[in-house]
């Protein structure tokens, strides 16, 4: 934001205190994207079915607790080859990005909260004695607000769909290790957006554009690993994802670390 003085000379301490409040309406950046799992199924055969639930943590030194960002992952194989997945996504994050002003005083004011929900159909193969190669596609819809509770003109609210593709690669040891990875393209766009501030829009990317008319592309690579016994195993899933738009989302959250448990059924199980 910009404040403009007009022909006015003031003390030092009028000084001192504008350059404050400057800081105060210019650091803070607002996120509109934070990355999250992919549903990575690796199925192997018709009648199997898996269900991950896992959950990302995010807390700051003086924020009023931990954020739990729980998801949901369900994935099942009617017919050999053919695989189907839905995903649900819980976004319950305090957020920093403004923690350097005021000396770690404000970061505690920010959250964000939303939801979303994917849907995806593919193609799964085996190969040799234990590997396993899959491609889906789909799409989801989902929302995003962010409440500042010190200073109301960076709330928003905003809704937005996706589509992706996702090649992956992986092998399964005994039904009790199973470690995969592949690279998830994906399509956004925002809709619907709305706050307070009319100028907030166009804080989002650089360079600055209105974020309902930007196309946003990502490219997100991701390591999938679940070990244990066959019915039940821990997961863990590292990823990042990497934003090829132009103009390119600014001050976003790149990498995350997702962990949970895998519950899982495969008719091979009862051999």
């Amino acid at each position: 934001m910009a404040l403009r003085v007009y022909n006015k000379t003031y003390p030092m301490n009028g000084r001192i205190c504008l350059a404050g409040l400057l800081l105060l309406t210019a650091s803070c950046s607002p996120r509109i994207f934070l990355p999250d799992r992919v549903n990575a199924p690796m199925l192997k055969e018709a009648g199997e079915v898996k269900l991950t639930a896992s959950a990302k943590t995010a807390a700051q030194t003086v924020a009023p607790g931990l954020g739990w960002s729980p998801s949901l992952d369900l994935s099942g194989s009617p017919l050999k080859g053919l695989g189907l997945m839905a995903s649900y996504r819980n976004t319950n994050k305090y957020a920093d990005e403004d923690s350097w002003v005021n000396n770690h005083d404000s970061q505690d004011s920010i959250y964000y909260s939303g939801r979303r929900l994917e849907f995806g159909a593919g193609h799964y193969l085996t190969f040799g004695r234990k590997g396993v190669f899959e491609i889906y596609g789909g799409g989801g819809f989902g929302r995003l607000s962010r409440t500042n509770m010190r200073n109301g003109s960076g709330n928003y609210h905003t809704d937005y769909y996706r589509f992706f593709l996702q090649p992956a690669v992986g092998f399964i040891h005994k039904d009790a290790i199973e470690i995969g990875g592949g690279m998830r393209f994906t399509y956004q766009r925002y809709h619907n957006f709305t706050a307070a501030d009319p100028d907030l829009r166009y804080r989002f990317t650089n360079p600055q554009a209105d974020i309902s008319r930007v196309n946003f592309y990502f490219v997100e690579p991701f390591i999938n690993c679940s070990f244990g016994y066959k019915f039940i195993k821990f997961n863990i899933q590292p990823g990042f994802s990497n934003n090829l738009s132009s103009p390119m989302l600014d001050n976003n959250l790149s990498f995350y670390l997702s962990m949970g448990l895998t519950f899982q059924f495969a008719p091979r199980f009862l051999k």
